[in-house]
């Protein structure tokens, strides 16, 4: 696609809370206008978590349509003329039992690209992040009381859709937010978890540091310039209070705020930042 035709086309986001919304941010990123329509309750993120819903939906025009009524069909079809785009999250069924399902809007705009989200293949199962995370072993890997990973693997996966529709000139694609967690669900790697010295979150004088010193080289330059040569050899010991070399870095972190050790990761090129909230 050249330059001068992108972005091909407005998004229609029908989508509410977290996954879709993300998407069509996603998209919006990209240079999409993304026009989000929301039924007359409105989002209940909005009320939920109005930082969560700026965050999400800042930037796109919201306009309140409601499907359940004729002139809100009518004006959505309207809408459909005009875009490219189409994301929508409703229960399996409730789009074509309005009269707007995809079958509907192909006809009346063939080259839409119409993603659906759903939590399931192929059956009306309800569930969340959550349940996803259980079913794909993730849910002891991954903070999930902090951070929703299946609905963020649902939308990037919807955005990768949308696009692989615009080059392929339209259509239906479905996205499973179940099965779009287990392509991320790779097996646990050695060394990433917190368990030896190298890579680990440590606390500062004040605040947290997380230190990624993978690499034998980077390793060495932080134990070099952070004057613990002593622990050049102890990179993947264990972190655990018992190994006296753990003990030894802790206390080292222990002598500065967390914002100076990054300034002088910064400096120095070690790989360390400072622990936001």
């Amino acid at each position: 696609m050249a330059p001068s035709a992108w972005p091909p086309g407005r998004v229609l986001d029908l989508t509410r809370l977290l996954p879709g919304p993300l998407a069509g941010k996603f998209l919006l990123d990209l240079g999409f206008p993304v026009l989000k329509v929301e039924p007359p309750g409105g989002d209940p993120l909005a009320t939920l978590a109005p930082g969560a819903y700026r965050f999400l939906n800042g930037g796109k025009e919201v306009r309140v349509l409601d499907l359940k009524r004729a002139e809100g069909r009518e004006a959505l079809l309207a809408l459909v003329e005009e875009s490219a785009l189409l994301l929508e999250a409703n229960r399996p069924g409730v789009m074509e039992r309005l009269g707007v399902g995809p079958e509907a809007l192909l006809k009346v705009n063939p080259r839409l690209v119409y993603v659906r989200l759903r939590g399931y293949p192929e059956v009306p199962d309800p569930g969340h992040d959550l349940t996803y995370l259980a079913e794909a072993g993730l849910l002891g890997r991954f903070p999930w009381k902090a951070f929703q990973f299946a609905d963020l693997a649902g939308a990037f996966q919807a955005a990768l859709l949308a696009l692989k529709g615009l080059l392929l000139g339209g259509g239906v694609y479905e996205v499973a937010l179940s099965e779009a967690v287990r392509g991320i669900a790779y097996p646990p790697l050695p060394f990433l978890d917190g368990s030896v010295l190298c890579y680990g979150v440590y606390r500062a004088k004040e605040g947290e540091v997380a230190l990624a010193a993978l690499e034998p080289h980077l390793w060495a330059r932080f134990c070099q310039k952070a004057g613990l040569p002593e622990l050049l050899e102890a990179a993947f010991s264990p972190a655990s209070p018992d190994n006296p070399a753990y003990a030894r870095l802790c206390a080292r972190f222990l002598e500065r705020p967390a914002l100076l050790w990054e300034a002088w990761a910064r400096e120095e090129g070690v790989p360390l930042r400072a622990v936001r909230g």
